[in-house]
C-alpha cells in the first residue's frame, strides 16, 4: 500500500470535520487558480481573477453548453484519460439538458482522427466565449470525490458556456454507449484499421505492456530508467510472458523470424493463418524484441505520450488510436504487470476492451 502524503492526510481530516462538499469545492477553486484556467477571460475588456458573479447579458433562449476543453492550458492526461473524460462529460450533459461540445486542439485537432458519430460535438475557436458574463471555466480532477455533484455546484443559470477541464471517469461501465454516440473513426484512422485488421485476422489476442521510462526509451514526466541489469531482467520477463501466450502451432520450427508489418501502401497477404498476437507497448526496445517472435503484429509508428509531445500533426498520434480500436476488436485483451519493477497499471487496454466488450485480464508476476 502506498503511504499517504501529508497533503492527503490533511484532506482526509478536513473531509471528516468540514464535510466532503466544502473541501472539494475549495480544492477545485484552488485547482482552477493553480492551473491558470481563468487566464484570458474578461468582462467588458477588464481582466478578472474569477468568472463567478455578475449577470449574463445574453438574454437568448439557447441552451447552456458544456464544452470539454483540451486547449493546452494545463496537462490534460493521456489518451485514455481524455477519452473517458469526454465520455463522462457527455453523459453529464445529456443528464442535465446541456448541449455538448469538444474543443480538442492540444496538441492536435481531435476530429482529424475521431469524427462525430451521432452527436455534432465540434466547436470552432471563434464560437468559444471568454467573456465572463457568458462563460466560465469549471474543473474536475480528483477521482476520490463525488464529481457529478461537484460539477453541478459549479454550474449556474447566469452563464451560457461552461468550459470543462477534466479527465475523471464518471461514466463507468457505460463508457461504450457514450463513446459510440460521440465518435467514429475518421477516414485516416479507418485506413489504418483496415490494414491491421487484415494482418491480424478475426481471432487474435491483444497484450499490452506499459513500461513508462523503465527501459530508458520513452520520455514521460520525470520517470527514471532502470539500471542496465534491471532493464535486461524486465525485458526478459516481459518477453517470456509473451511467449507463454503464443498459440500452439503444429509444425512450427520455433525460429525467431519476425513478422514484419509492411507499409499500408503496399502490404501483402499473410500466408500463415495461425492466430496472431497484437502487442502494444510504449517501449521501442521491447517492441523490437517482440517483433522477432512468430505471429506477433505491432502497429508501426513512434510511441509517444499525448501530454508530453508538442507536435500538431495528427498522424503522429495515429498509432495509439489504432491500437485502441484494434484491442476493442480482439478475442481477448491482457495487460502485463511486473510487481518487482512496478510497471504501470495502464487503463489503456481496459477501456479499449470495455469498448468492444472484450474479455480482459491482468497478468502479474
Amino acid at each position: 500500500m502506498i503511504p499517504l502524503t501529508f497533503k492527503e492526510v490533511v484532506i482526509r481530516m478536513a473531509r471528516r470535520i468540514l464535510g466532503e462538499e466544502r473541501v472539494h469545492d475549495r480544492l477545485i477553486e484552488r485547482g482552477i487558480k493553480l492551473r491558470h484556467l481563468q487566464d484570458g477571460y474578461s468582462r467588458n475588456g477588464e481582466i478578472l481573477e474569477s468568472c463567478d458573479g455578475g449577470e449574463s447579458r445574453d438574454g437568448g433562449e439557447s441552451r447552456q453548453t458544456l464544452i470539454f476543453m483540451a486547449d493546452g492550458k494545463w496537462m490534460h492526461g493521456g489518451l485514455t484519460d481524455r477519452l473517458r473524460g469526454m465520455a463522462s462529460a457527455y453523459k453529464f450533459a445529456t443528464e442535465h439538458n446541456l448541449d455538448f461540445k469538444i474543443f480538442h486542439t492540444s496538441p492536435f485537432l481531435l476530429q482529424e482522427i475521431l469524427q462525430p458519430n451521432k452527436v455534432d460535438w465540434i466547436i470552432d475557436e471563434h464560437e468559444i466565449s471568454h467573456n465572463c458574463e457568458i462563460a466560465k471555466p469549471v474543473l474536475l480532477y480528483r477521482e476520490d470525490f463525488n464529481n457529478d455533484s461537484a460539477l453541478e455546484r459549479q454550474l449556474d443559470s447566469r452563464h451560457k458556456q461552461f468550459h470543462l477541464y477534466s479527465c475523471v471517469d464518471t461514466v463507468g461501465e457505460e463508457f461504450p454507449k457514450y463513446f459510440n454516440e460521440l465518435f467514429k473513426p475518421s477516414p485516416l484512422l479507418e485506413n489504418e484499421l483496415a490494414h491491421y485488421s487484415e494482418l491480424l485476422g478475426e481471432n487474435y489476442t491483444a497484450i499490452s505492456f506499459r513500461f513508462q521510462n523503465k527501459l530508458g526509451d520513452f520520455k514521460e514526466f520525470t520517470f527514471k530508467e532502470l539500471s542496465e541489469k534491471g532493464k535486461r531482467k524486465l525485458l526478459s520477463a516481459a518477453i517470456n510472458v509473451l511467449k507463454k501466450e503464443m498459440p500452439h502451432q503444429v509444425g512450427h520450427d520455433n525460429s525467431d523470424t519476425a513478422l514484419s508489418c509492411p507499409p499500408v501502401s503496399g502490404h501483402h497477404h499473410l500466408v500463415n493463418e495461425t492466430s496472431k498476437i497484437l502487442v502494444t507497448a510504449d517501449s521501442p526496445t521491447f517492441l523490437a524484441e517482440a517483433e522477432k517472435l512468430p505471429n506477433v503484429v505491432t502497429v508501426k509508428g513512434k510511441s509517444i505520450h499525448i501530454d508530453f509531445n508538442s507536435s500538431k500533426n495528427a498522424t503522429d498520434y495515429l498509432k495509439a488510436f489504432t491500437e485502441f480500436f484494434l484491442i476493442s476488436k480482439a478475442s481477448k485483451a491482457i495487460l502485463y504487470r511486473n510487481r518487482k519493477y512496478k510497471t504501470y497499471p495502464s487503463n489503456f487496454p481496459k477501456y479499449a476492451a470495455m469498448l468492444g466488450h472484450v474479455p480482459y485480464e491482468i497478468v502479474e508476476e
